[in-house]
């Protein structure tokens, strides 16, 4: 079975609303209003119902890459489809939507462009800075796809971040987002969660709460972009 099976089977998305980056994008999607909302990567859907409820929308679609995702979502009343985004184009017309939701879709796209509310890993971030002054491998970067966790510290076997092919540092990210002629209207950096409770982790935790307040150093970034006027 492989991961991305097991995290369907296994209710993955079921529990990650817990989670302080997906905490931050709901506060975020509270002060963003619209009636037609699309969360691209939406996974088995659980989270899109709570922003669908939080942008208080009427409409709520969904697109994902995986087949059995797809059905999830679907059962809960989302308008999904099975889309590529790499290879395809979304099948909506422009404009067609008040707020769009990317959620660590980013960097795994060989052609990103930006997107309203997006979340991603930072290549610049604390951990990835230390690690690489070790001389390790950054922890959202494989050089295996069967085996995650070659040259990662602290990581062992696949339990690695999986499927990245473009990891972004803040100021890449801001530049791309510019490129594409969208306006940056918030960033903010977010921590990661530990369910560990050894010395070790807490320390790692509490370095990775204080570092959040710095979204170049954060270990994950969280931005809020819209259409520059006169843009299509």
């Amino acid at each position: 079975m492989s991961i991305r099976e097991r995290y369907y089977k296994e209710g993955y998305y079921k529990g990650l609303a817990s989670e302080p980056r997906f905490q931050r994008v709901l506060k975020l999607a509270c002060q963003i209003k619209g009636e037609r909302f699309l969360d691209i990567g939406c996974g088995d859907g659980s989270f899109t119902l709570l922003l669908k409820n939080a942008i208080e929308a009427k409409e709520v679609f969904g697109l994902e890459i995986a087949p059995e995702a797809v059905a999830l979502a679907q059962e809960k009343g989302i308008k999904a489809f099975r889309v590529d985004i790499d290879e395809a184009g979304l099948p909506f017309e422009d404009c067609y939507f008040d707020v769009i939701y990317c959620g660590e879709i980013i960097e795994h796209l060989f052609d990103p462009e930006g997107i309203c509310i997006l979340t991603t890993p930072n290549l610049a971030g604390w951990p990835n800075r230390i690690a690489l002054l070790l001389g390790f491998q950054p922890f959202p970067m494989a050089v295996s796809r069967k085996c995650e966790g070659v040259g990662k510290l602290l990581i062992r076997g696949n339990e690695g971040q999986w499927g990245h092919i473009n990891v972004f540092t803040l100021k890449a990210l801001k530049e791309l987002v510019k490129l594409h002629s969208f306006r940056i209207e918030k960033i903010t950096g977010c921590p990661v969660t530990l369910n560990t409770q050894t010395k070790l982790s807490l320390l790692i935790r509490a370095t990775d709460q204080l570092t959040a307040k710095f979204p170049s150093l954060s270990t994950r970034i969280i931005m809020v972009i819209g259409k520059q006027e006169g843009k299509k």
